[in-house]
C-alpha cells in the first residue's frame, strides 16, 4: 500500500472520530468564547447534524481515495512469476536445451536462442519472463559459442548459460557457416557471471 493512501485511510478514521464526537461540547470549548451572547449563536440541532455528516462524508471520501490509490498501484505492478516460479520455468528450459540438435531462429543481438527459449519460459502471467542475453563469447558461427541469459522475476535473477558447438554432420557442404548446433545448457540461482 502506497504511503498516500495509508495517509487517506488515517485522515478517514480522524473524520469518522470527529462525526462521532459531540458537536455542540466542542462549539461551546472553542467558538462560544468569541460571541458576547453565546446562547444566542449557538447553532441549532440541525446545523449540528450537517457538520456530523459532512465529517462523515469526509471520511468517505478519504476511503475512496484511499480505495482507488491502492487500485491503481495494484494495477501497475506487474503480474509476473515470483523467483522461485522463475527459476523451475528456467531450469526447464535449461532440461529441453541441454543435449539436443538446433539451429537457431537467426543470430541477433540479442543472443542465438532467445527466440527459442522465450516461448518454453511462458505461464499464464500478463508479464511473461524473458531471457536476456547479457555476455557471450563471439560470435556463434562459424565454430560456436557460450551464451549468458538472465531471467528476472519481481524478487530475484536467474542465469542460464547455453553452450553450442556445430554439429558433426551438418546439412550443408562443408566451407558452409554450420546450420545445426549441440547444445549444453546449465539454470542457476542468481546473476551471470563469466
Amino acid at each position: 500500500m502506497s504511503g498516500f493512501a495509508i495517509f487517506m485511510v488515517v485522515f478517514g478514521v480522524a473524520f469518522i472520530a470527529l462525526g462521532l464526537a459531540d458537536h455542540r461540547a466542542i462549539w461551546w470549548r472553542f467558538q462560544a468564547q468569541r460571541h458576547s451572547d453565546p446562547a444566542a449563536a449557538e447553532p441549532s440541532s440541525a446545523g449540528f447534524l450537517v457538520q456530523r455528516l459532512c465529517c462523515f462524508a469526509a471520511a468517505g471520501l478519504a476511503f475512496y481515495g484511499s480505495w482507488t490509490n491502492y487500485q491503481l498501484h495494484e494495477r501497475e505492478r506487474p503480474d509476473g512469476a515470483g523467483q522461485a516460479e522463475v527459476l523451475e520455468r528456467t531450469v526447464a528450459v535449461a532440461e529441453w536445451l541441454d543435449g539436443s540438435r538446433m539451429s537457431p531462429v537467426f543470430e541477433g543481438d540479442d543472443g542465438a536462442w532467445n527466440e527459442r527459449m522465450d516461448p518454453q519460459l511462458d505461464g499464464p502471467e500478463r508479464d511473461d519472463p524473458t531471457a536476456l542475453l547479457v555476455w557471450r563469447s563471439g560470435e556463434l558461427t562459424p565454430k560456436g559459442n557460450v551464451e549468458h541469459y538472465e531471467v528476472s522475476s519481481t524478487d530475484g535473477t536467474t542465469c542460464l548459460k547455453v553452450t553450442a558447438k556445430p554439429s558433426a554432420d551438418q546439412p550443408v557442404p562443408e566451407g558452409m557457416s554450420p546450420i545445426d548446433f549441440d547444445l549444453r545448457a546449465a539454470a542457476a540461482e542468481g546473476p551471470c557471471t563469466k
